[in-house]
């Protein structure tokens, strides 16, 4: 079993190296006492964007309209430049990289940054693409002003993204487990040893590998079954490959070699009816595209990382570091708060300016008697 966790897993991070500059970067916001805001998005694009500067929509998961500005500058550098880089900054980029061993799109950062007038007129133009997924948060901001203090709320929900799975995953974990598997929280393994935290994850993986599969499996075979009447010659009628549906999701889930069923699914289904009939559905990318669709939703969304900042009035030196991820999405809403009570200084020097002058009125009334 854990070679064919080990084999998921490798689907996953061969899925993440292919799309690793599609689905990873960082945004850091800034809210102004007054509720106007700024926020500034980094993420890489390929090298065709970069020296063309002709956004490519199926290359990033971004949207931006003009009112976003746009630079570009090298990872650990604070340096910005003009967007696009341009070809001959490219290549001579390009070169340098090499040297070192490394990739100039890989090195380089886009920067899109934008001034709203309200956390709400942010929250509708921060829009993330995952797959064909629209990840748009929900943003509050709240200044209180008391007598001796005032308070700052901020909240940023971005809503739980559900996968159009046949089978949940409440079918193979608990609540608590999913909660933990996804997000880490509650913490199952808080004041275990290391062997007792190996035996949890290697469960939990088994777990995950498990549904996965099921789920690959039930696709694939509601796709079967919805168009089985497209098939010229069938290898078993229809009543009995439902009858069949058991069987085959035991001997697809006993298979080691997860890749090779993955991209090669007639091919499975041909070995095991010793017939090749379902090849009409399984090679067709139309009759075949809910699933595929399905199917790079989960990647994709698996591989969904932004590491967020944020900072506050009074708090520029202090900000609340944060990380939305895919997997956090897929188990429940992600919020993103702060809560600030600042003491207001003149609140306190007009009540001490108030005792000292009742303390004069009240000597002098005294000296008058």
């Amino acid at each position: 079993m854990k070679t064919k966790d080990s084999l998921v897993l490798l689907l996953l991070a061969a899925f993440m190296v292919a799309c690793s500059n599609k689905y990873q970067g960082s945004a850091t916001t800034v809210v102004n006492e007054d509720g106007t805001c700024s926020r500034e998005l980094s993420f890489q694009l390929d090298s065709a964007q970069l020296v063309s500067g002709v956004y490519n929509a199926d290359e990033s998961m971004l949207r931006w309209d003009k009112g976003w500005q746009l630079s570009w500058g090298i990872k650990g550098d604070s340096l910005r430049y003009a967007f696009p880089v341009g070809l001959k900054a490219y290549q001579a980029l390009s070169r340098q990289c090499r040297k070192e061993g490394r990739s100039a799109a890989d090195t380089i950062l886009v920067y899109a940054k934008s001034n709203f007038a309200s956390v709400e007129e942010m929250a509708k133009a921060t829009t993330f693409i995952v797959g064909s997924l629209r990840i748009t948060p929900r943003i509050t901001f709240k200044r209180t002003r008391g007598f001796f203090r005032t308070e700052y709320r901020y909240e940023e929900v971005y809503p739980q993204q559900r996968i159009n799975w046949p089978i949940p995953m409440s079918k193979f974990f608990t609540k608590d487990e999913i909660g933990f598997w996804l997000s880490g929280t509650p913490n199952l393994v808080g004041g275990l040893n290391g062997i007792e935290i190996d035996d949890i994850t290697q469960r939990l993986k088994t777990k995950y590998t498990q549904w996965v599969v099921a789920n690959d499996f039930e696709l694939t075979y509601q796709a079967i079954l919805k168009n089985y009447s497209r098939i010229a010659a069938k290898a078993i009628d229809k009543q009995r490959f439902v009858a069949l549906h058991d069987t085959l999701l035991r001997e697809y889930s006993r298979e080691t070699d997860l890749t090779a069923i993955y991209m090669y699914k007639s091919k499975w289904f041909k070995n095991f009816f010793h017939s090749d009939v379902y090849s009409e559905i399984l090679d067709n990318d139309t009759l075949m595209r809910e699933v595929s669709t399905t199917q790079r939703d989960f990647l994709a969304l698996s591989m969904f990382k932004i590491d967020c900042q944020l900072i506050l009035p009074h708090l520029d030196n202090s900000p609340l570091s944060s990380k939305l991820t895919g997997n956090m999405l897929m188990a429940n809403d992600v919020v993103i708060s702060c809560y600030v009570s600042l003491p207001n200084l003149w609140s306190f020097a007009l009540l001490g300016l108030i005792l000292v002058v009742s303390l004069v009125l009240l000597v002098l009334m005294r000296k008058k008697r």
